[in-house]
């Protein structure tokens, strides 16, 4: 079997089920725990993996990159893809396995086909996209919704074992199929396949608009009107829609990026949407200008002192420019980066294919302009309470906004046990962190994390969480999700000795070490075999059923 060096890891790279099935067995036999990797678009969690365990099991590291197989179902309007093949073309996937032919979304387009959303980027793997819970900004279409089936391989009593889930035609949330078809980080075993039902291909029609925060068309921070909908309603109504908000003081500006399907024709002339200026025909250079000038921001004042010596002059220059940088500088700078809309133009309109379009933000390049955050969903029905209480937090300080943006986003309501739009619709707040700043982005993100948890926040599982041992950790977690417990049950029923617990996620979710009982056999799962163990499990220990 093949592998590749990566980081200084060795990645395992099956070709087939049957080479899984044999990396599962080695694992169990030799005491180690399955560490899984996609697009490496998780960077706090892949970070932290290819560190190393600290729990004394060594970690088998696996990437799907040669398991990408596509078959489409034309008569059925369905595909089968399997989990490593990526959404669309990953310029940075290190196998150099990822081509544009072989992604899913091309060879659904070229058939004929699409999905109705999409994140904003499209580098991820299935099996990455679908383990995080990942989603476009829209609540009227969901990623999860078209999965029919999804496939694993886990080690059970029985040995290395594949096991499917497939949607109950009743359509009954209480299915495991809801357990295993949305946020699964990896613990549930290798995510080898899954099915997705198809829509007709479409083309998308658009506009971005860049104002101040007082002339924007939607009522930001009230209940809105007739003539400018309130956030939750602006959501509600609007197909596609993502919001950049720069809430600086002398800035406080607005970037709305919104967009709604039209039918797929033949003479289509595609304008597709630029993030940024494009010169000789590239986004690069615009984006290395930006990486300049963000580092330059991100690491005041270091980089002068190194210039200037620690004297008296670059004390002078040091004090002089940080007095002037937010109230004077930052502004004028940000006039050239984001200006506003010409009155005598207008919104920028765009129209472009589905699947080149809806991923706003694949045109940037994460690692020439690093981009980390923190993400939280929080019920769309508190959107403007949620607003005003980051207006207020951003006003009071300029290092609470920092120099850079917030995305806003919304999702639709699933039914996905532990997705972050649980039952609700959710606005996202994007708390961005230019990756090359200096300093620790954990300690900005703990104000936010503070600032919202009155709103019961569930954070996105790919991106940075609160400490498992801190007050939003795992306990928290649990008291955010109301299936959290029949989601942990059916975890443990898959993988009872733990091949696929590593670290990370036994910290952040609060899995206790593995007991010597005898594993459950899944080899055939029924959801009334689970409802009767989670239900024996919870009169057990007291607990109400949910």
């Amino acid at each position: 079997m093949d592998s590749i060096d990566v980081n200084g890891v060795k990645y395992w790279l099956p070709s087939d089920e049957k080479d899984v099935m044999a990396l599962v067995e080695e694992a169990h036999a030799n005491g180690e725990i399955i560490c899984l990797r996609g697009s490496a678009h998780s960077f706090p969690l892949i970070r932290t993996l290819e560190s190393g365990p600290t729990s004394g099991r060594s970690y088998k590291y696996i990437m799907l990159a040669k398991m990408n197989a596509v078959s489409i179902d034309v008569a059925n309007k369905t595909v089968t893809v399997q989990g490593g093949c990526h959404l669309g073309f990953d310029p940075w996937d290190p196998t150099q396995i990822s081509t544009l032919h072989n992604s899913l979304l091309y060879q659904l387009d070229q058939a004929g086909f699409a999905v109705p959303d999409l994140g904003g980027i499209i580098h991820q793997t299935v099996a990455g996209f679908l383990s995080t819970g990942s989603a476009g900004g829209t609540t009227q279409y969901a990623f999860q919704d078209m999965v029919q089936a999804v496939s694993f391989v886990h080690y059970g009593p029985k040995g290395p074992q594949k096991t499917t889930f497939t949607r109950p035609a009743s359509g009954d949330p209480e299915d495991p199929f809801f357990a295993a078809c949305g946020p699964t980080m990896g613990l549930f075993g290798v995510l080898v396949s899954a099915t997705f039902n198809l829509v007709p291909k479409f083309n998308i029609v658009g506009f971005q608009a860049t104002t101040t925060t007082d002339q924007c068309a939607i009522d930001l921070f009230g209940s809105g009107s007739d003539q400018r909908p309130g956030l939750e309603t602006y959501f509600r109504q609007t197909p596609y829609a993502r919001l950049m908000w720069w809430p600086q003081s002398g800035v406080n500006k607005m970037v709305i990026w919104q967009a709604k399907p039209v039918a797929s024709e033949p003479d289509f002339k595609p304008n597709p949407y630029q993030e940024v200026p494009y010169i000789f025909n590239s986004p690069i250079p615009a984006t290395l200008a930006a990486d300049l000038l963000f580092t330059g921001i991100g690491r005041w004042p270091d980089w002068l002192q190194d210039a200037m010596g620690d004297t008296e002059e670059y004390r002078i220059v040091r004090d002089l420019i940080g007095a002037s940088f937010y109230p004077l500088l930052l502004p004028k700078i940000l006039d050239i980066f984001v200006p506003l809309d010409a009155p005598d133009k207008g919104p920028v309109q765009f129209q472009d294919y589905w699947w080149t379009g809806l991923p706003m933000d694949n045109q940037m390049s994460d690692r020439l302009f690093p981009v980390w955050f923190t993400e939280l969903w929080i019920p769309l029905n508190q959107a403007q309470a949620v607003m005003n209480t980051l207006n207020t937090f951003y006003q009071a300080s300029t290092q609470n906004t920092m120099a850079f943006s917030c995305e806003i986003y919304a999702a639709k309501s699933s039914q996905c046990w532990l997705s972050p739009a649980y039952q609700t619709d959710v606005i996202r707040i994007d708390v961005f962190w230019f990756g090359n700043n200096t300093g620790d982005p954990t300690a900005y993100y703990q104000k936010f994390w503070d600032l919202l948890a009155p709103f019961k926040f569930r954070p996105h599982w790919g991106k940075y969480l609160p400490a498992g041992d801190s007050p939003l950790g795992a306990e928290y977690l649990r008291s955010v999700y109301p299936k959290w417990d029949a989601w942990l049950q059916i975890r443990q029923a898959l993988d009872p000795d733990q091949v696929f617990v590593n670290d990370y996620w036994r910290a952040q979710l609060g899995i206790p070490q593995p007991a010597s009982a005898a594993a459950l056999d899944v080899s055939n799962i029924s959801p009334g075999f689970f409802e009767t163990i989670i239900h024996w499990f919870m009169r057990l220990f007291g607990r109400k059923t949910q």
